[in-house]
């Protein structure tokens, strides 16, 4: 029994990240459906230090109604050698992903539903496909605070070559400050989960989350 939770417990790595970003909803004018998104994340292991990857990630939206916005766009990631368990080597992914975000209110709390298609081109000419899922309640606190806790399910599907139906989780709390009706602020604590391709390894990676949201129209 000492035995076997052991070899459990060496199965799990757990590391300190810190993700620091910066997302842009940015429609062509205040009146526009269309719009740009900019995003770029600038994700640390060991909370600062060392590098974990690099994620730049532009697409056009368009604004269907007031409950429901689509999204095509392309991803830039550069994933870095880090923890006890690395990749082989640094390598470079790009993404094509198609996306459909609803929302409504449940009383005073603002739900978002977020639906994301990737299609994926990895290193050495691997292709895979994966569907991510987000539920996000804000709640609204006291002046412009909030607090919002997330859920991000990551599962590949056909074609696929990982040996697990789910590779990543990422569960979150934040506090939310509104600084003024186009920027706020979010920061806090995400469990990110993440199923290494091997198929033994899990990283549990506790991470510091600060982010800059705008939705400042382009013009």
């Amino acid at each position: 029994m000492l035995l076997t939770a052991t070899l459990a417990s060496a199965q799990v790595e757990r590391n300190a990240h810190g993700w620091f970003q910066y997302m842009g909803d940015h429609p062509f004018s205040k009146t526009s459906r269309w719009g740009l998104h900019i995003e770029g994340q600038w994700r640390r292991h060991n909370l600062i230090v060392d590098g974990q990857q690099l994620l730049l990630r532009p697409a056009i939206n368009f604004k269907l109604n007031e409950s429901f916005a689509v999204s095509a766009g392309y991803a830039s990631v550069n994933t870095y050698r880090y923890g006890r368990y690395p990749v082989a080597q640094a390598n470079h992914e790009n993404r094509i992903y198609e996306e459909l975000r609803f929302r409504h209110d449940a009383g005073k709390v603002k739900v978002m539903h977020r639906t994301r298609f990737e299609n994926r081109f990895e290193a050495a000419g691997l292709y895979e496909n994966r569907f991510r899922y987000m539920l996000r309640g804000t709640i609204p606190l006291r002046g412009k605070n909030s607090l919002v806790l997330f859920d991000e399910m990551f599962v590949p599907v056909p074609p696929k070559n990982f040996p697990k139906p789910r590779d990543q989780n990422r569960l979150a709390i934040l506090w939310g400050r509104t600084i003024n009706p186009f920027w706020r602020v979010e920061t806090g604590y995400m469990l990110q989960t993440v199923e290494q391709r091997n198929g033994r390894i899990r990283e549990d990676n506790h991470t510091v989350v600060l982010s800059f949201v705008s939705t400042q129209p382009l013009r």
